[in-house]
């Protein structure tokens, strides 16, 4: 069974450039299954990404991806393309400046800067080196690692920031791993109507977008569960606190 890390990384790679026998191995069974079944925990469970699969959740009755994507989309990723069909997808969509381009990064999707510091291009999309990018660079740095070089111009590129979930599911920050996904994963609601814009040309990409907003929907429904729990427990102990003591045995305290 795949775990969150690895279900992750297999995400960062369908993103980023590989080598040839590294997209074989992934793409071929059982690897590649072991992640749709992964796809499958995560998008019906946030806890699928706190780390290794229970005995009781592995046993738990599962949802089809047919539940959380359309048909069109399952069997896109069912048959994920060639090594030579996604270089060929990358050379048109991955690759910046070009009529089709479609780049997986950050802040061509968001605001460029949210900062207190004015600036002609603060409330501008559509350029490098936002805020997300100063972030991610920063956040990479302050793990102790570097950003690689393919990604020096953009390190808010999506396959960065998913290998970055992955490293924080693997060192068992999981918490932080769901927060990071939530806030990370917001803008790829407009990448997804870029993607869209390309046609079939890119079904297997807007499967895999798809699962990354169920994912994010998945934890932020979480979040909010965990948050109403504990806004009933804060009333019940505040209700319990204002309550009168029908015991007490001084008149005055």
């Amino acid at each position: 069974m795949m775990e969150s890390d690895e279900m992750l990384a297999v995400l960062s790679a369908c993103f980023a450039p590989v080598e040839r026998d590294e997209w074989v191995q992934l793409t071929t069974r059982p690897v590649w299954s072991d992640f749709l079944d992964a796809v499958r925990r995560a998008l019906q469970d946030g806890d699928a990404l706190g780390g290794p699969a229970s005995p009781i959740s592995r046993a738990r009755r599962r949802c089809p991806l047919q539940e959380f994507l359309s048909a069109g989309e399952v069997k896109a990723l069912f048959a994920p393309p060639t090594y030579d069909e996604k270089r060929a997808f990358a050379a048109r969509h991955f690759t910046g400046g070009l009529p089709d381009s479609a780049v997986p990064v950050e802040s061509l999707y968001a605001t460029w800067s949210n900062g207190a510091l004015p600036s002609p291009f603060s409330r501008c999309a559509g350029m490098y080196q936002g805020d997300s990018a100063r972030y991610m660079k920063d956040l990479v740095e302050r793990m102790g690692m570097d950003v690689p070089l393919q990604f020096a111009a953009c390190p808010d590129h999506l396959a960065l920031e998913l290998d970055l979930a992955a490293v924080l599911v693997r060192s068992g920050a999981h918490d932080a791993a769901r927060r990071f996904l939530a806030e990370r994963l917001a803008w790829l609601t407009a990448y997804r109507m870029r993607l869209l814009k390309l046609g079939a040309d890119a079904g297997f990409y807007i499967g895999l977008v798809d699962v990354l907003v169920g994912i994010r929907t998945q934890l932020a429904s979480d979040a909010d569960a965990a948050g109403g729990r504990a806004r009933r427990g804060a009333g019940d102990a505040a209700r319990a606190v204002a309550a009168p003591n029908t015991n007490r045995s001084h008149a005055c305290i």
